[in-house]
């Protein structure tokens, strides 16, 4: 099968394609040019992988929580290519991209993840590690995704081999710990939502049940004052 995955949902730019199983991927951290990198980008790696775009069969976009100018980059690449290519679509949290990256890179069972959301809050939510009957590594929420003051964050009910990431432990790693009532050693701070993340939890079950047309692509921002401001569920309207 062949996927190209899409994330500009933080400062970091990122794309990616697979083909047979075999993943090439850009990053960068380049803010405020996701837009003029995106489409030499997917032209270089597709080409790369030796596919046209009119071969791809899934397109994977990473829907946020994040920055709302790059959430909306994201879906609105992927609804156009995915109208001209015909094929479907599948949106990934932002939050559980970094979920996963935290289990691949250590053996902690649980992720506390936290992006700085401006404005004296975060991204928050807490992802447990589980396997499915495929044993397929399940980054598998608890509780919710949250917009939130960083002293106002709650866990409960979770052991201590945990995990911190994200660029909110950059900021308020302090108000972090101390709301929570844990000292988090080393957390995972340069990390950023990325497409090959997003390929992988496409695969899922779960997600892989959600694939949708373009003109339902619907973006997680989580704050209510910006999805009041729009009334429309996606940035392309249905024919």
């Amino acid at each position: 099968m062949i996927r190209l995955a899409i994330d500009t949902s933080t400062e970091a730019f990122s794309v990616a394609v697979e083909k047979d199983g075999v993943v090439e991927q850009e990053f960068d951290l380049a803010p405020r040019k996701h837009g003029e990198l995106m489409l030499p980008a997917i032209k270089r790696l597709l080409a790369k992988r030796g596919v046209s775009i009119n071969q791809v069969e899934q397109i994977v976009y990473g829907r946020g929580p994040g920055a709302f100018t790059g959430i909306r980059i994201a879906i609105s690449a992927a609804q156009g290519l995915a109208l001209g290519v015909g094929c479907s679509l599948i949106g990934i949290s932002s939050l559980q991209n970094l979920a996963l990256q935290a289990f691949e890179n250590t053996s902690a069972n649980y992720a506390v993840v936290a992006m700085d959301a401006r404005m004296g809050e975060v991204y928050f939510a807490v992802y447990k590690r589980t396997l499915n009957e495929a044993n397929q590594l399940v980054p598998q929420l608890v509780g919710e995704e949250q917009v939130i003051k960083p002293e106002e964050v709650e866990v409960v009910n979770i052991d201590e081999s945990i995990v911190a990431i994200g660029s909110a432990w950059d900021v308020y790693a302090d108000v972090l710990s101390q709301a929570l009532g844990y000292n988090f050693s080393s957390p995972l701070i340069n990390y950023y939502p990325d497409a090959k993340a997003n390929l992988t939890l496409a695969q899922l079950p779960e997600h892989h049940a959600s694939a949708h047309r373009p003109e339902q692509a619907v973006p997680s921002y989580l704050r209510n004052n910006v999805a009041e401001k729009s009334t429309k569920p996606s940035l392309i309207k249905p024919k």
